[in-house]
């Protein structure tokens, strides 16, 4: 008699396409689900022109033509695609868009059901676009309240999920992060900066609601005190269009471009590169679900400074990180620490940062979770339809 095969489970996101934090999250997690076995996990994505897509290994992925503008893409064979491939349920990752659209179709065709995971995208922020408000009417609230389940990254999702008027069944799983690479090269950026020199590095997007307006004011007067005169900045991500401008004009105007450094998005290797070659990370978010990059820089044992909306309170509490309000004169106190600090602190803290991260934030646990939630869904579609 055949084993039984493993469940399939359909994963949708809109885009393949790097710098795209959602796309990472979703090959780690089917990558995990593969090693378990129990379910395979395909990728259904829609089709894009202005990027590399990451690379998937072994994933299967699917791409569908997609019409229309950026900010909409249709995808007319999206739907009859997923049937075609027999899914068993079917995850979307991320809102706002053709997915969600997609995903209620295929459940009204096949009866079978999807859970959602919004991935930070139910903020208060999001939801006072007016674009999203339209969308909720048309279709988001559809998709939302007809999901088997929606997915939270932290309680704090969860309580977005719940002031947005929603009360489907929500269960909380946080992400995991990939073993740190610790053996490399440094990145090439590091040696010009000199022997001596000590790295505080901020990996993310350069856009407003990461704080670096604010983190530069601080450091402006931070690095002038005995303790900070060794210390640079580095900031690597890819920039929003005319930010990175602004924060290099800034630095330049506060006096420490020489120890300001933009050095661009960084992927794979060279992401791994970066963090080999810090001393230290810093967040200074306004919003954040949970930053992925805060729990890479955790596995690569580096302290960090972290602001409560990176929603990572535990570290606190086990000494793993420093905490900052995304304010000029909380950042400077917390630079400030970070520079009195000696190398056995900086070493002590980053190890309770690394292990807060094998602790809690494993792929291989976030997907037996993931399995757990799966089969419940699965279960209780197969129990509806029973009645």
């Amino acid at each position: 008699m055949s084993a039984a095969r493993p469940l399939r489970v359909g994963m949708l996101v809109a885009s393949t396409i790097q710098p795209r934090g959602v796309i990472e999250v979703v090959k780690s997690l089917a990558s995990a689900l593969e090693r378990r076995g129990s379910f395979s996990a395909e990728v259904f994505s829609l089709e894009h022109q202005d990027g590399e897509s990451l690379h998937m290994g072994s994933i299967p992925l699917h791409v569908a033509p997609s019409l229309g503008p950026k900010a909409f893409r249709f995808a007319p064979d999206l739907v009859n695609m997923m049937i075609e491939h027999d899914l068993d349920c079917v995850h979307v990752h991320g809102m706002w868009n053709y997915l969600s659209v997609a995903a209620q179709r295929w459940h009204q065709l096949t009866q079978r059901p999807y859970i959602v995971s919004p991935h930070g995208m139910l903020d208060r922020w999001a939801l006072g676009d007016t674009t999203k408000r339209v969308a909720r009417v048309l279709f988001e609230d559809g998709h939302i309240r007809h999901a088997a389940a929606v997915h939270a990254e932290n309680a704090s999702e969860r309580r977005s999920l719940r002031a947005a008027g929603y009360d489907t069944q929500t269960d909380i799983i946080p992400n995991g992060v990939e073993p740190a690479q610790m053996a490399g090269p440094a990145a090439p950026w590091l040696e010009p900066l000199g022997p001596d020199a000590r790295v505080l590095l901020f990996v993310g997007r350069v856009i407003p609601s990461k704080g670096l307006t604010t983190l530069i004011r601080a450091w402006s007067r931070a690095i002038r005190q005995p303790d900070g005169n060794d210390w640079h900045l580095v900031v690597v991500g890819p920039a929003e269009a005319g930010h990175l401008e602004e924060l290099r004009n800034l630095a330049a105007s506060l006096g420490v471009a020489n120890s300001v450094h933009f050095e661009g998005p960084a992927f794979d290797a060279d992401r791994s590169a970066a963090y080999r070659s810090a001393d230290a990370f810093i967040l200074p978010s306004i919003n954040e679900t949970l930053p992925m990059t805060a729990l890479e820089a955790f596995a690569f044992q580096l302290p960090s400074l972290l602001t409560p909306q990176c929603n990572l309170p535990e570290a606190y509490a086990l000494s793993a990180a420093i905490r900052i309000e995304p304010t000029e004169a909380s950042i400077e106190t917390g630079l400030a620490q970070l520079f009195a600090m000696s190398p056995m602190d900086r070493a002590r803290m980053g190890q309770a940062a690394c292990d807060l991260a094998d602790a809690r934030y494993d792929w291989d646990y976030a997907a037996a979770q993931f399995e757990m939630l799966y089969s419940t869904v699965l279960a209780q579609a197969r129990a509806s339809q029973a009645a």
